[in-house]
């Protein structure tokens, strides 16, 4: 049941899949609800009796069929089950001896000849073989010659443990001279009750299996499934693929695809997973225990996946991310351009060369791929503002004041608009680009009231004062109705437009702190809080503000929004800045916020309602 299920969902998934059914002393392959082959059909036992007979291995189109109308996107289902099963079938089986069959008529060859015909004549991407359960000549051939990969089924108790320790450890053993051939083995616990463990009775069974079998992580896992329609044999991943048995079915699809390089779904479900830290010490090795994981082997996978999807844009940009995350800058680099050049455009190919390029200290082309990003029609919010961090400030100015931006989603142009705060001209951009973005109904509410947030900011620092009010006044025309952000902008922004202070929205602003629980506040902040304390009176307060906002700004560093300029300035900047501020509360100097673009007396206060 687990490979019929497992052989649709990959030939859904566009693969070649052969399904082989080897558990000749009890098939069950031909049951299932599968167009052709019929019982009647020849199999695996009629191959090798007629190879008995002849001496020679008879061509394989007489023992497979396909099953036609399985399969997506060039994926497609054959069959070869176990025989035709008529009156002499038990006969048949009967007299086959496997051991002479291998030692007196070379039987190894004859199933590496079948492998030959398979991969000839079929060309399947899959072949995935029902083997007959426990330690049998039969089981040999089918876990250790034939595959690159078992799925070891079990039902957790006793007797299955016992049967499983000789097969594990003759499976393991291939590894070792002379034939050194490493086989994956994954773990499956199947039809598992789905109750509680509260007497750790299945827990205790799984540490058991864990360590008799000697591997590290938990097995996966598929659940009893009370359902009439098994004995229908339904096939759920075709018929019922919302279920939870489909479910845990596609998991082990993906368990076994994950280790294939020739598999594209597979490469990338490997590269994703190597490249998570948390899947390198323990995913990975879950789902593979026999195949250690060393950093060498996934390099050697890794290699193995470009060989074989050298071709493929997608592949290549996710190998240079791994590549990238292993801080192999140069390889990530060359599968970028590579992938680039085939024509896979995509935004995040651009954005992530634009950081290997800043990584190797080459800021133009870094400043060109994140261009390249901003221009994406398909770019997200998260893409467009990593790349606004990469573009250069000078070639952002230039783009933003152009024509091509009006025809910008809101949205983007929103964000482009956020970034242009750190001198005079970006303001004035950022301005233009805000005023008709504060009333788009394109935009969400949030997004709406960020514009015109933004708007108050830069409209306050380009000098726009009676702009900013405006703003403040169509949102919150009330002072004692506004929030803390906007009771502070527009005090600073009466400031501004009357040239003297005016102390009622300050006090809201004081109000508000006092009424809030304890947080951690940044630079900008306490610099607020500095100015707000000080037209309020309240001089020692301010004071304390003001120091305290040079100390986390000195151990934070970088870029700050600064209200003495009111636009993003450097650490040592902010900290000019807020001395300034120190000296207007000493009376040492007169001065006025930098942004009015003048110095002149802050002694007078005005009460004229606002």
């Amino acid at each position: 049941m687990a490979l019929v299920n497992v052989a649709v969902d990959l030939a859904s998934k566009g693969q070649r899949v052969l399904a082989v059914d080897f558990d000749l002393e009890a098939p069950g392959l031909d049951t299932f609800d599968l167009p052709g082959p019929r019982i009647t059909t020849a199999g695996m036992i009629d191959f090798v009796s007629s190879y008995l007979s002849t001496g020679c291995a008879p061509h394989i189109n007489d023992f497979v069929s396909e099953s036609r109308g399985i399969g997506d996107n060039g994926g497609g289902l054959w069959i070869m089950p176990s025989g035709a099963h008529q009156d002499t079938y038990a006969t048949t089986f009967t007299q086959v001896d496997w051991g002479t069959l291998y030692e007196h008529h070379d039987g190894f060859l004859l199933f590496e000849d079948l492998k030959e015909q398979w991969k000839t004549f079929i060309k399947p991407d899959y072949v995935l073989i029902d083997s007959r359960t426990g330690h049998t000549d039969i089981g040999g051939i089918c876990t250790r010659q034939l595959p690159d990969a078992v799925v070891i089924l079990f039902f957790p108790n006793a007797q299955n443990l016992r049967g499983l320790k000789r097969v594990v450890s003759d499976i393991r053993a291939e590894s070792m001279e002379p034939r050194s051939k490493a086989i994956d083995l994954h773990f499956v616990m199947s039809n598992v009750p789905d109750l509680d463990d509260e007497d750790e009775i299945l827990e205790n069974s799984i540490a058991s299996f864990k360590e008799d079998l000697a591997f590290k992580h938990d097995p996966m896992m598929i659940h009893r499934y009370d359902s009439l329609s098994l004995l229908n044999q339904v096939i759920f991943t075709k018929d019922r693929p919302r279920s939870r048995l489909s479910r845990e079915y596609r998991a082990l699809t993906s368990e076994i695809i994950r280790f294939n390089p020739e598999d594209r779904y597979g490469a990338l479900d490997f590269i994703d997973t190597v490249g998570d830290e948390r899947g390198r010490a323990g995913r990975i090795r879950r789902t593979s225990e026999s195949r250690r994981l060393t950093p060498a082997r996934i390099k050697e996978h890794v290699r193995k996946i470009e060989e074989h999807h050298s071709g493929d844009g997608e592949v290549l940009f996710r190998l240079g991310s791994w590549h990238m995350d292993e801080g192999q800058f140069e390889d990530a680099e060359s599968l970028f351009n590579r992938a680039v050049d085939i024509g896979y455009g995509e935004p995040e190919v651009y954005l992530q060369r634009a950081y290997v390029r800043r990584g190797q200290d080459d800021r133009d082309g870094a400043s060109v791929d994140a261009m390249q990003t901003l221009q994406a029609e398909n770019a997200s919010s998260l893409q467009i503002r990593r790349s606004l961090t990469l573009i250069k400030p000078d070639e952002l100015k230039r783009f933003a004041g152009s024509p091509t931006v009006t025809s910008f989603a809101p949205d983007k142009r929103l964000l482009i608009a956020l970034r242009l705060t750190r001198s005079k001209e970006e303001v004035e951009i950022a301005a233009a680009l805000l005023r008709p973005l504060a009333s788009d109904d394109r935009l969400s509410k949030e997004e709406r009231e960020r514009a015109r947030h933004e708007l108050v900011l830069v409209s306050i620092g380009r000098g726009s004062f009676v702009e900013a009010l405006k703003a403040i006044r169509s949102g919150q025309p009330e002072v004692s109705k506004m929030n803390i952000e906007y009771a502070f902008n527009y005090g600073m922004a009466l400031w501004g437009e009357r040239g003297a202070v005016v102390p009622e929205p300050f006090a809201r602003v004081v109000e508000i702190e006092e009424s809030r629980p304890d947080s951690t506040p940044t630079p900008n902040y306490l610099q607020c809080m500095t100015v707000a304390y000080w037209v309020v009176g309240r001089r020692d307060e301010a004071v304390r503000s003001a120091q305290l906002a040079k100390q986390v700004m000195r151990s934070r560093g970088g870029w700050q929004f600064s209200c003495w300029r009111y636009r993003n300035v450097l650490a040592h900047t902010f900290v000019d800045d807020v001395d300034d501020i120190l000296r207007l509360i000493e009376g040492v100097d007169k001065l006025a916020p930098l942004f009015m673009n003048r110095r002149g007396t802050v002694a007078r206060t005005e009460d004229t309602p606002v």
